[in-house]
């Protein structure tokens, strides 16, 4: 029994010295540990897709948005395990689990085509983690003729109904579409809401929603973050706050993400791109600011995700995944190092 453990010991050393894997952590800011290789175009936005059953064969999902891009599969080493064929310029990057259709149940990754102002519905296959396109044979539109820009899906919590928010390079609409079996097992898309033209001063890119509290989130980039009621059964005004004005954010609001706990509590992160730290903020109540932190090894961020599962050895607190503009890839962290950390003055 004491040779078993002594070599299992000594095997996971190994695993910790190999490849991308590095775990470390310095007062100035979090240190990787994992990251991509360099998109083959320009990497953006990012999911993360967590097997239930062996969280170890996660994966995170990121896209190039060039228009030769695809949307691209990774291992939480950073090793690349699939990636769809050629989207022009897929942008958004969202995921939802438990998706009913008259084929089964199925986890889906989406994003919008900025090119065609279509959003793509792929099925996640969790023995394989390959990506297969399911978005009915017609198309699903956007509802803007041109320059689609952020996307994330929402799926409501009374009743599973799936939907999508998606906006433009532009003070315009946020435009919300509803998705649904389209009676072959492939999903199809109605826009049921436009809103949130008045609250904007710039433009909105980032975008995340929380199906628990049936909030979403988006990045008025050079103004705020936006609160909004998801549901578009809602018959107020949907907009509850603006919030994320100051806080020491310079340039542009970014990628949001959620990092969720048990009762309601977990952060609300947004990327400070002007000087590459990310705001944490409360996710309950009015999201109250909590503070800073930084990355080593990520520059300029676009798009970011999390997860509070727990995946060991690497990620026993969660996983925090950037995008990184200095070398066009995607880095991944340990949530407890990312967030106890305050940004490096």
């Amino acid at each position: 029994m004491a040779r078993t453990k002594t070599l299992l010991i000594c095997l996971l050393i190994l695993l910790l010295g190999c490849g991308r894997v590095q775990e470390h952590s310095t007062h100035g800011g979090a240190y990787s540990v994992a990251h991509t290789d360099s998109i083959p175009g320009k990497a953006d936005e990012v999911g993360i897709w967590v097997d239930r059953h062996e969280p170890i064969k996660s994966v995170i999902i990121g896209n190039d948005k060039s228009p030769m891009g695809a949307l691209y599969v990774y291992d939480l080493r950073g090793n690349l395990v699939d990636h769809t064929d050629d989207l022009n310029e897929p942008v958004g990057v969202s995921i939802r689990y438990d998706i009913v259709l008259s084929t089964g149940s199925v986890d889906v990754v989406a994003c919008a085509l900025r090119s065609t102002n279509e959003i793509k519905l792929f099925k996640i296959d969790p023995k394989t983690r390959k990506l297969t396109d399911i978005t009915t044979e017609n198309g699903i539109s956007t509802g803007f003729e041109r320059d689609t820009y952020g996307l994330c899906l929402y799926k409501r919590a009374s009743d599973g109904q799936l939907f999508a928010f998606v906006s433009r390079k532009k003070t315009d609409n946020i435009h919300q579409v509803l998705l649904e079996d389209d009676g072959a097992g492939k999903i199809k898309g109605t826009l049921v809401r436009k809103f949130g033209l008045k609250d904007q001063k710039s433009f909105v890119e980032g975008m995340v929603a929380d199906d628990e509290y049936g909030y979403y989130y988006c990045s008025d980039e050079q103004n705020a973050i936006l609160k909004y009621h998801a549901d578009p059964n809602v018959k107020r005004d949907p907009f509850i706050q603006a919030f994320g004005v100051g806080d020491g954010i310079r340039g542009d609001r970014e990628g949001l993400a959620l990092y969720k706990k048990k009762k309601g509590k977990g952060y609300l992160i947004v990327s400070s791109q002007g000087d590459s730290t990310f705001k944490i903020y409360q996710r309950e109540g009015k999201n109250k600011f909590v503070k800073s932190a930084s990355l080593h090894g990520v520059w300029k961020t676009d798009g970011i995700a999390a997860t509070s599962e727990s995946i060991p050895p690497y990620y026993p607190t969660g996983v925090f995944v950037a995008h990184n503009d200095s070398d066009n890839n995607f880095v991944l962290f340990d949530w407890y190092t990312f967030s106890r950390l305050r940004a490096r003055k």
